[in-house]
C-alpha cells in the first residue's frame, strides 16, 4: 500500500475548492484507489473493470467536465492506509452488489427463456 499512497500523494498536489455533486466526490474516490490498485498487474484487470464502472456513473451526471479538479480535491483525503482501505473496502461492496444485481437478472432472463445465464464477472 506504500506505492498507493505515493500513487495518491502525486496526484493531488493542491487543488482549489469544486462544485460537486454528492456521488461525485464518492465515486471520484473508488476512481482513485482503483487506479492505485490497477498498477498491481494481479489486479489490473478487475480494478479495470471497476475504473469504468466508476467512470460511466460520473458520466452519467455529467461529471466528465469537472473531473480533475474533483480528483484533485476527493485525492487529499486519501493520505492514510485506514482511509485508503476504508474506501477501496466500500467501492469493491458496491461492485459486488452490482455484479451480483446483473447475475440475478441474467439468470431469471436465462430461465425464461429456457438457456444457459452468462456469467458476469
Amino acid at each position: 500500500m506504500l506505492l498507493f499512497a505515493a500513487a495518491t500523494a502525486a496526484l493531488v498536489a493542491t487543488s482549489p475548492a469544486v462544485a460537486q455533486t454528492g456521488g461525485d466526490g464518492a465515486d471520484v474516490r473508488c476512481l482513485l484507489v482503483l487506479q492505485a490498485i490497477a498498477r498491481d498487474p494481479k489486479q489490473q484487470e478487475q480494478a479495470g473493470r471497476g475504473l469504468y464502472f466508476y467512470l460511466g456513473k460520473l458520466a452519467a451526471r455529467g461529471a466528465s467536465s469537472r473531473l480533475e479538479a474533483v480528483m484533485l480535491t476527493e485525492g487529499q483525503g486519501l493520505n492514510s492506509q485506514p482511509k485508503n482501505q476504508a474506501e477501496l473496502t466500500r467501492c469493491g461492496a458496491e461492485l459486488n452488489q452490482q455484479t451480483n444485481t446483473l447475475r440475478a437478472a441474467n439468470t431469471r432472463i436465462a430461465t425464461r427463456l429456457g438457456a444457459t445465464p452468462p456469467t458476469a464477472k
